[in-house]
């Protein structure tokens, strides 16, 4: 593998509503803003989420028969132009993504590729997508590296994870843990209403000069969460 392999990262669980698309907005805001070259991607064709709010990113329609995800096929291609491609899973049916990367044997092609794969999932007190952890390290363990985003929106712990045994599985395995807070409901709010990320939202004319201010606050958390997994991230 070359000393500073690209990175592919994705977002491997398909459980709606624990804040995957927004933990992606924020990372590929704090990629872009490092410099760093890369094509991002969402996979969600019902609802495009990412991609509303990321628009330089490319859809990629999973809705299709297993013998047909050679689509996917895209985001390998990225890494010949960018450092890092980012994926974006969507919802119901994202085992599409894993169906791929067993069919292809990506993850043990890595070093063939001069790339790292990165699994970044959201922990939430949400049972099924704690579930959904343990799977996804059951079929990919040691094979990729992984980040940990805990979604802390509704309350200052993930008690649940916390006290999982996939949490420790994945210190075991070296795993990154990041917080991710809670944003202000107006303030994100009108950030949905705009289709504006948090980073775009600090200098943002149509957002009101609090909701701006709140999300300079919150872009400078999380640009000091995502430095804890600057090695991991970035090539």
């Amino acid at each position: 593998m070359t000393s500073h392999p690209k990175r592919l990262i994705l977002y491997p669980q398909d459980k709606g509503g624990i804040g995957k698309s927004f933990v992606a907005t924020l990372l590929y805001d704090h990629l872009v803003e490092a410099g760093v070259p890369v094509k991002a991607f969402d996979l969600d064709h019902a609802n495009s989420t990412f991609q509303r709010f990321v628009p330089e990113a490319e859809f990629i329609d999973t809705d299709v028969d297993a013998d047909k995800l050679g689509v996917l096929d895209r985001i390998v291609h990225a890494l010949e132009e960018a450092d890092i491609a980012l994926v974006d899973n969507r919802a119901s049916g994202g085992s599409k993504m894993l169906t791929y990367l067993d069919e292809t044997r990506l993850p043990e092609l890595q070093a063939e590729f001069g790339c790292l794969i990165v699994f970044v999932v959201v922990a939430t007190d949400d049972k099924d997508a704690n579930s959904q952890i343990a799977e996804l390290l059951d079929t990919h363990g040691d094979k990729v590296r992984w980040l940990v985003a805990r979604n802390l929106r509704d309350g200052p712990t993930v008690s649940q994870f916390a006290q999982s045994k996939a949490r420790q599985r994945l210190a075991n395995l070296g795993a990154v843990e990041i917080d991710v807070p809670g944003l202000a409901e107006v303030t994100r709010n009108r950030l949905q209403a705009l289709n504006l990320t948090v980073g775009r939202g600090q200098t943002a004319p149509a957002l009101h000069l609090l909701d701006r201010s709140r999300c300079v606050r919150f872009h400078a958390h999380m640009a000091a969460q995502f430095s804890k997994a600057r090695e991991l991230l970035i090539p």
